[in-house]
């Protein structure tokens, strides 16, 4: 670690005033999942137990340390940048256990979720998690979230918007109106000049989509910040990327065509590529709990130091550490503003 940059970034953090992050408003939307996690042993010898199982007529199968808890782009994010002291805003649509679940993970930390509606159906993820590299397989089943319009905003969920200092439309992939929700809510934030962030989640289910995704998002006016990882990258680059430089070398080839900053976060690196590219090797840590999550982690710590003005690889250092401390957790909890100072620190 760059012994220069981590000193720099530590005066940062260590002289902001935490009574004032609440003033920061960011406002997610539009999802949020009840995820179930399933983590098994070696994939090929997990599935044959299974596959034993189903050919026997059915069976159980003991022993698989299961957990429930929050899930979704949105509410994640959400649940991330109020551990950090940011005032965030979560406007979904879930049904009413999705709303009591919610308050349960997310209201008791903060997360303001006045903009939740509950006359949906529940989202829900199942993630079977294998091995210890954490490769993750997820089933799905979108309920509300696949449905989310603007008409779906009402008075008071558009007040939050323009009085916010950013907001974020995520998810994109899982939502049928994905595109022209993302373009309309972005088109009103810049009427009353609100940040705007864009993730899309992973891109494959909506190939076909993806030329009108970067006609009317990608390349207009109204995007400040494109977040991604090298995955997505491939997707909207049409380049099969593997290494450090190729990913740099597509993200600033992909700049050329989109206004917005792109900021893009690896398992070994994140990188910004604005007016200039920085480049900022990824945490490591002894153990890993868990991979799915890491990118909200990511995309919170990239908003929370976007909001406070830091330089690109101090946000970037940051949002690695911050990321960094939620997958080596053994419980699947962000980390608060002294914690990633304790944790920087250390390194």
């Amino acid at each position: 670690m760059d012994e220069t940059l981590k000193k720099r970034l530590l005066d940062k953090l260590n002289n902001i005033d935490l009574k004032k992050l609440s003033d920061l408003h960011v406002v997610l939307l539009p999802d949020f999942f009840v995820d179930h996690f399933l983590y098994f042993d070696e994939f090929e010898e997990s599935t044959d137990k299974i596959k034993n199982i189903y050919l026997q007529g059915g069976g159980n199968l003991p022993g698989v340390k299961q957990r429930i808890h929050q899930g979704g782009n949105a509410a994640n994010t959400a649940l991330a940048l109020a551990r950090l002291g940011v005032k965030s805003h979560l406007i979904c649509r879930t049904d009413r256990l999705g709303l009591h679940l919610l308050k349960y993970f997310l209201g008791k930390e903060g997360v303001d979720l006045s903009g939740v509606k509950s006359d949906g159906k529940l989202a829900i993820t199942t993630a079977m998690e294998f091995g210890k590299e954490h490769s993750n397989v997820m089933l799905g089943d979108t309920g509300s979230v696949s449905d989310f319009s603007f008409n779906c905003l009402d008075d008071d969920d558009l007040e939050r918007i323009s009085n916010s200092d950013m907001v974020c439309v995520l998810n994109w992939n899982l939502n049928n109106y994905g595109t022209k929700f993302a373009y309309d809510v972005f088109q009103f934030a810049k009427k009353h000049n609100v940040k705007t962030f864009f993730d899309s989640g992973d891109p494959s289910p909506k190939k076909k989509d993806i030329p009108d995704l970067l006609n009317n998002v990608l390349t207009g006016e109204h995007l400040d910040i494109f977040g991604l990882n090298e995955n997505e990258l491939r997707y909207y680059s049409s380049a099969d990327v593997k290494t450090e430089e190729e990913i740099v070398n597509a993200a600033v080839l992909l700049k050329k065509k989109i206004p917005a900053r792109i900021d893009i976060h690896t398992s070994h690196f994140s990188c910004t590529v604005d007016k200039e590219c920085n480049i900022v090797p990824s945490v490591s840590v002894s153990k890993i709990y868990r991979g799915t999550g890491a990118g909200d982690a990511w995309n919170a710590g990239n908003i929370f130091t976007e909001l406070l003005d830091f330089q690109p690889d101090e946000r970037l250092l940051f949002s690695n550490c911050f990321a960094a401390q939620y997958i080596s957790s053994p419980e699947p909890v962000h980390a608060t503003l002294p914690k990633v100072i304790v944790f920087l620190s250390k390194r």
